[in-house]
């Protein structure tokens, strides 16, 4: 029986599909194609809604698509928490959710803040991107309110500014094989840790908000479409981004995206499971992008499709890659 059992194994082993990737190159693929633009991104992003906010006498509303797309650009690059992002615990800097209008409103009525400084003395729940939302689209846009939102975003450029010399710092940093394949475990986990978060902590109400909103971004409408960029960042380091994946198959056809688990997998030999993770963030992804918040079908579609992926990289992890889970999920609350 152990006979029969070993040849099956041997005659069912895939053979490479793609070169070999070094522990090294995964990191550097993982850092050049998806960290650095995305840190770029959300850089370029809050540049953008700093500048319209500066604009006194803008209409207040012109300022909310600005707020989007920054809030996209951070989900993408949240997703996995991984680097200065983690380290610096910039998820409660930027999006401590869910936020306090009360403790808002005070600080409007005081007018104490005045400079990104004076936010140290600031607890979380009144800053970053979910005060930001909260006070474009629930308030008038008074002097007091256009300073203090101001100040905000200002803040937000800067924990972003922060964060992209923290990924090109890495992006320059040579290390040993053993130590690349240490800090990529590291990195596997948050993206684990990333696909777990979004099923059971985004995708639910969140009853302590009470003078808020029970869902994440549900103040500006945009729920739906934050759940989506996540799934999008989670994306990107499984099998890479759509951008990156045109880039390579217009570079090498057939190969997957350099520093995606997938990149690893098939690299490595193993594709089946290339196949069947290529296969099951394909279904997060379109199950992700039809999830709505008034729908609870969509949603358990989705959370399943979800579970099904962490289920597969936590297999992944102890039986194939032999890497060492760990999560931390340092966003403060």
């Amino acid at each position: 029986m152990e006979t029969a059992q070993a040849a099956t194994k041997i005659i069912a082993t895939p053979q490479v599909a793609a070169p070999f990737i070094s522990s090294g190159q995964m990191v550097q693929g993982l850092l050049t194609r998806h960290l650095q633009p995305g840190a770029a991104a959300l850089q370029l992003a809050a540049q953008a809604l700093v500048q319209s906010l500066a604009q006194g006498k803008a209409p207040w509303a012109q300022h909310r698509p600005l707020w989007v797309a920054t809030m996209l650009a951070w989900e993408r690059l949240a997703a996995v928490a991984v680097g200065p992002l983690l380290e610096r615990r910039s998820a409660r800097a930027i999006d401590f959710w869910p936020t306090r209008p009360a403790q808002i409103q005070r600080l409007l009525e005081s007018g104490s803040v005045t400079s990104v400084q004076q936010l140290e003395t600031v607890g979380a729940t009144a800053r970053g991107l979910p005060a930001l939302e909260w006070l474009l689209w629930k308030t008038d846009g008074n002097s007091h309110t256009q300073l203090y939102a101001s100040v905000l975003a200002q803040q937000v450029l800067a924990e972003s500014q922060v964060l992209q010399a923290g990924y090109q710092n890495l992006a320059s940093t040579e290390r040993e094989e053993e130590d690349a394949w240490a800090l990529y475990g590291d990195w596997f986990g948050q993206a684990v840790g990333g696909l777990d978060q979004l099923r059971i902590k985004k995708m639910v109400p969140d009853t302590r908000g009470k003078d808020s909103t029970p869902w994440v971004r549900g103040v500006s409408g945009q729920t739906a479409a934050a759940w989506l960029a996540q799934a999008q960042g989670l994306q990107a380091f499984l099998v890479g981004s759509p951008a990156a994946q045109a880039a390579t198959q217009a570079a090498t056809p057939g190969w997957p995206v350099a520093g995606s688990l997938n990149s690893l997998l098939q690299g490595r030999g193993h594709l089946r499971h290339s196949l069947t993770l290529q296969a099951r963030t394909a279904t997060m992804l379109r199950t992700v992008q039809m999830a709505r918040p008034g729908n609870a079908a969509s949603v358990r579609a989705a959370q399943v499709a979800l579970a099904q992926l962490s289920a597969q990289a936590n297999a992944l992890a102890g039986d194939v890659l032999a890497i060492t889970m760990g999560f931390t999920d340092a966003d403060g609350d």
